[in-house]
């Protein structure tokens, strides 16, 4: 733990050597081209066969299966709108219809508005669309004759009380005929029929048959709808419309007659008569789309079963060599994962010895080396960190022995005086304070917690002033101390700290300058940096120390620190100062040259 800094330098360094020298192509991933290219090739071929052998086509029984569940929708959807006005509510109709017959289903206007519909994400295709008017007459299976459909009553449909007072008296009837009832049934509008024999007692029959007062409305504006149609088509007139009721054989749903039975023209007016009145109570026309839960779309396995049993084999076939390509991928690059895993694993247990040493030409060589670069570099971490532990316990261990050793022996009456043994106890004890002080300082600027006191000021006045403050101390060292200034210097800095990374600076070189030497103090604005450099003449520094020189503790000379005139915090102290400041502190040297430190702050930009 001799530095943070130089372990990260020393990081960032393996890591750049890592990475340098040409790059290839993995093996792995040659592989994986190549498996890729066969199973491709596989694929293609696979295609071509399927698309020549195979007939897609949709199941015949499914189709007609639809075409029931269609029309048992539309029909259901006929004899809600007999009821409904317009198609507002038809939502969860429609939702229990498509959960009946697994039918998608949706209701769109004339215009083409989306009224409801089960599945709004599917597709509407025009094929699957169909037209329905509630209001079509249909042709009656049995006597071909056109009629409304069956859910279509119009005016003639019936309220609760009429049901339950019409549904007492049909109960009646029922218990009277007892087994001379023929047939029972209810109309769409509500009434409910009793059919009996014919030679059976009427028991209430021609009062349940005898129409309500609602329903002789409707008759009576039906029988003249149905003239006027008539009168139009210059036919007989009817004198009267009513409801089919044969006490042995009415219809199983709302059925009228004229009176007297007319003709074609009579039916069709009264026919025709019927659509206009039920026109105000009923939904209008709507196209229906009806389509499966996928829109119609083709799915993969709407073919015959040869051509389903076809793709099977070709899927086995393309399963297999898959297996294959799998086999050659996978188990080398797992054969060289179990041995990184152990390697971890001897690392994680406190092996710092453990390497994977892959081979260059292994699936996972990059993985492999980065984590031997790892483990080398947390090891030399951890060796710098004894290191400054074993650094920092001598640089106070001296001190104190020292101090002790005065101590005792004053004690035993010999040595120093009472007023020397205090002035060395103090320089002893100020020494360790002014390490200690270092050390904490140091910290505090690595890890961002500085108090900074920023304002605007000019650097020029700073280097000026320390140049004239340390003038005196170079010339009793015979040293030429030179400041050279290239005007003002803006900053937006705290201007203590900046005094104290120079004066670092300079007491360095100045302890590094012998005697008939130089150091200059340079500062210059350039590029939008405030540069100012402190240059000496002194012994230099060797290339292989240069990298260690902002390093806690570090010296060049032991005897220099031991006789107090160093710490060895000064120059990290500097470094951990400027970039607290945001700027950089770099170093240069040549042995037996001199050195060259150089500090870059940003300028204040003028407002």
């Amino acid at each position: 733990m001799e530095s943070d800094e130089s372990m990260a330098d020393d990081m960032s360094n393996s890591r750049r050597a890592g990475t340098a020298g040409p790059r290839r192509v993995p093996r792995l991933l040659a592989r994986y081209l190549a498996a890729g290219l066969l199973l491709v090739l596989a694929s293609a071929g696979g295609t071509v066969w399927l698309a020549q052998t195979s007939e897609y086509r949709y199941d015949e029984q499914a189709s007609g299966a639809d075409l029931v569940r269609d029309e048992q929708v539309l029909d259901a959807l006929r004899t809600w709108a007999g009821s409904h006005s317009d198609w507002s509510d038809v939502g969860s109709t429609l939702l229990l219809l498509s959960q009946e017959t697994g039918r998608r289903i949706a209701v769109v206007d004339g215009v083409g508005t989306v009224i409801a519909d089960t599945a709004p994400e599917l597709p509407r295709p025009a094929t699957s669309t169909r037209l329905l008017d509630p209001l079509e007459p249909l042709g009656d299976p049995v006597t071909s004759e056109l009629r409304l459909p069956d859910g279509i009553s119009g005016p003639f449909s019936l309220d609760d009380a009429q049901r339950d007072q019409l549904t007492g008296q049909a109960a009646a009837v029922v218990a009277c005929l007892g087994d001379a009832v023929v047939d029972t049934g209810v109309w769409g509008s509500g009434r409910p029929v009793v059919n009996g024999y014919d030679d059976a007692p009427d028991c209430g029959r021609a009062a349940l048959n005898t129409p309500l007062p609602s329903e002789r409305v409707a008759l009576d504006e039906l029988r003249d709808r149905t003239n006027a149609c008539l009168l139009a088509a210059n036919a007989p007139l009817v004198t009267d419309v009513e409801l089919d009721l044969s006490p042995s054989s009415a219809p199983a749903q709302l059925a009228l007659r004229t009176v007297p039975t007319g003709d074609d023209s009579a039916d069709g007016c009264l026919l025709q008569a019927r659509i206009d009145q039920a026109r105000a109570t009923t939904a209008p026309a709507v196209n229906v789309v009806l389509t499966d839960q996928r829109g119609d779309a083709q799915g993969p396995l709407d073919a015959s079963p040869g051509s389903i049993a076809r793709v099977g084999v070709f899927v086995v076939v393309l399963l297999a060599l898959l297996a294959v390509a799998a086999a050659l991928i996978v188990v080398p690059t797992l054969r060289s994962a179990r041995r990184l895993e152990t390697a971890v694993d001897r690392f994680s247990a406190g092996d710092r010895e453990a390497r994977a040493a892959l081979p260059a030409r292994d699936d996972l060589a990059g993985v492999g080396a980065a984590f031997d670069r790892m483990s080398g570099e947390i090891a030399g971490h951890e060796a710098s960190r004894r290191r400054l532990l074993g650094d920092i316990a001598h640089e106070l261990r001296s001190p104190l022995t020292n101090i002790r050793g005065w101590v005792e022996a004053a004690d035993d009456g010999l040595g120093l005086d009472d007023a020397a043994l205090r002035r060395l106890v103090l320089d002893e004890a100020g020494r360790m304070e002014r390490i200690t002080g270092d050390l904490q300082l140091l910290a505090l600027a690595e890890a961002g917690d500085l108090v900074l006191e920023r304002r605007a000021c000019d650097a020029a006045v700073i280097v000026r002033e320390l140049g004239e403050a340390y003038r005196a101390q170079a010339a009793s060292t015979d040293i030429a101390l030179h400041v050279e200034l290239s005007g003002p210097l803006p900053l937006e800095t705290d201007p203590a700290r900046l005094r104290q990374i120079l004066d670092n600076l300079l007491s360095n070189a100045l302890r590094h300058t012998p005697p008939g030497g130089r150091v200059d103090l340079e500062a210059v604005t350039a590029d939008d940096l405030v540069r100012i450099a402190v240059v000496d003449t002194g012994e230099g520094i060797a290339p292989a120390d240069l990298p260690r020189v902002f390093d806690r503790l570090w010296r060049g000379e032991p005897s220099r620190v031991r006789a107090g005139q160093s710490t060895g915090l000064g120059l990290s102290i500097a470094r951990g100062l400027a970039e607290a400041l945001g700027g950089t502190l770099v170093a240069q040297s040549a042995l037996g040259e001199g050195s060259r430190f150089e500090l870059s702050l940003p300028a204040r930009v003028p407002e």
